[in-house]
């Protein structure tokens, strides 16, 4: 791999790779340009690289070397919104149609590999108040099996150098808006396919993709029994109201950005 001079010079950027624009919104001054932000955001990030090269000399071994292990085969959604897609048998041409879907709240992710793969969740119970509290633990994938992970613990998975944001068939990517501490920064991370071997990109929100772990009860959504154990939150009335290749020469835009996140889930001791 380069040297520390040149390292940020050879950042690859894939075709698949989120422009680092759309982590500009958390830089606290609206009023700066937002080339400004952008490259405010990127130093950080890159400063924050060279740190963790420093202080950890195994860290170019590490990157990415369990990315090709791990794959989501499904998206979980919750409800019926949050998003929105096209409706391709109602939509024209130009003239696209628009329905409502749920929102996703996580992943079924499948250990491909020989090895286990430890991530860390929260196990739901419900209290005799009819609240659902998790306690933290740290689980496995063990090879050939599957793991279902809301979008937080996923973003913290993720973020280990291990894997760096890059998935076997797909990347961690932010989305839009501003985090308001670590939890949320955690959660505006999501997943996004990539190119399979046929030169196509599956949709998260297609049928054949998402999973409800949620069913309609009257008129309310409650989460269903096989996965409450994961996403028993989603029953809380506070939370429903308020959410709806291997290691090549050079260190790409997700390595960069997933060292950050990781950093900053250890300094928040999450």
């Amino acid at each position: 791999m380069s040297d520390m001079n040149n390292i940020f010079e050879e950042l690859k950027q894939p075709e698949e790779v989120i422009e680092v624009e759309a982590l500009k919104a958390e830089v606290e001054t609206a009023a700066v340009d937002p080339a400004q932000r952008r490259k405010k955001k990127l130093d950080e990030m890159k400063k924050s690289l060279q740190e963790t090269i420093l202080v950890d000399p195994d860290f170019e071994k590490k990157v990415r070397s369990l990315s090709e292990d791990l794959e989501v085969i499904n998206t979980l959604g919750f409800g019926e919104g949050g998003n929105i897609v096209v409706d391709k048998s109602k939509s024209d041409g130009d003239d696209k149609v628009l329905v409502p879907t749920s929102q996703i709240v996580g992943y079924r992710v499948l250990n491909k590999g020989s090895e286990d793969i430890k991530y860390q969740t929260e196990v739901y119970t419900e209290g005799e108040d009819g609240t659902f509290v998790g306690v933290k633990t740290e689980k496995v994938i063990g090879p050939g099996e599957v793991a279902d992970i809301n979008r937080m613990y996923m973003t913290m998975l993720c973020a280990q150098p291990e894997i760096s944001f890059t998935l076997s068939n797909g990347i961690i990517v932010r989305g839009s808006g501003k985090g308001n501490g670590p939890k949320e920064e955690l959660e505006r991370h999501y997943f996004r396919f990539t190119k399979d071997e046929d030169g196509v990109i599956k949709q998260v929100n297609d049928d054949t993709v998402k999973l409800n772990v949620g069913e309609k009860v009257g008129d309310e959504w409650v989460v269903k029994p096989e996965f409450v154990e994961v996403f028993g939150f989603l029953n809380n009335k506070e939370v429903k109201e308020s959410r709806v290749k291997k290691a090549g020469s050079g260190y790409t835009t997700q390595d960069l950005a997933a060292n950050y996140i990781n950093k900053m889930i250890q300094d928040a001791e999450l």
